[in-house]
């Protein structure tokens, strides 16, 4: 797994050793009963997030949304598994269903994990797991990112690794015939340039209209 950064100390440190080092920056309970959270986007996508005590599951849907996965103001939700917690409630939904008013904290402290889902059509799906209290002071806003994944460099697929992929062919993504990672060269060659979105460190990279 890719190594990353730290957003507090601006520090790269191994994946393996992140939420140690994040952890060791927030004092255990103290002053706002902050948490904690890793989010997973699959492969090399990870990140951490302080969440005060105050913070609404909307606010934590902001992070995700202005970090990783903003394209189209689809809907999102949180969900762990009996009860979803929406971006905007539908009255032809589950009855169980709320809306992400619900404070943050509580919500993680209950279930421990959470899957959180950007757009209901071409869906991009997080995993969303409590990592611990911390202090919450010194925090600007509800929530706020503290570590995530370094980006990471794809092989051109066409050039046979010649080159980085700075571009992904969105029509080449369900064709194994054609490699969807291509770099500036083997791009320009190819054309097309309407169907393809940028390389970039997010899981919703090559998705509807997510360009970073």
């Amino acid at each position: 797994m890719a190594g990353g950064t730290c957003m507090v100390c601006d520090k790269k440190v191994p994946a393996q050793r992140m939420k140690a080092h994040i952890a060791g920056h927030f004092e255990k309970g103290g002053k706002g009963g902050a948490c904690l959270v890793k989010v997973i986007g699959g492969g090399p996508y990870w990140l951490y997030a302080r969440v005060s005590g105050k913070a609404k599951l909307s606010d934590l849907d902001d992070l995700l949304r202005s970090t990783w996965v903003e394209c189209c103001g689809h809907l999102s939700s949180f969900s762990d598994g009996d009860v979803s917690y929406l971006s905007m409630k539908s009255d032809y939904g589950d009855p169980r269903d709320r809306t992400m008013g619900a404070n943050a904290v509580k919500v993680l402290g209950a279930s421990q994990n959470l899957e959180y889902t950007y757009d209901f059509g071409t869906s991009t799906m997080l995993g969303v797991s409590l990592v611990g209290m911390c202090s919450g002071a010194g925090m600007k806003r509800p929530a706020e990112l503290a570590a995530r994944n370094d980006a990471v460099k794809f092989d051109c697929g066409k050039c046979g690794g010649k080159g980085i992929a700075t571009e992904i062919c969105t029509e080449c993504m369900d064709d194994d015939k054609d490699p969807a990672l291509l770099c500036d060269a083997c791009a320009k060659k190819r054309g097309g340039e309407d169907e393809y979105l940028p390389v970039v460190n997010s899981p919703r990279m090559g998705m509807c209209g997510y360009t970073g």
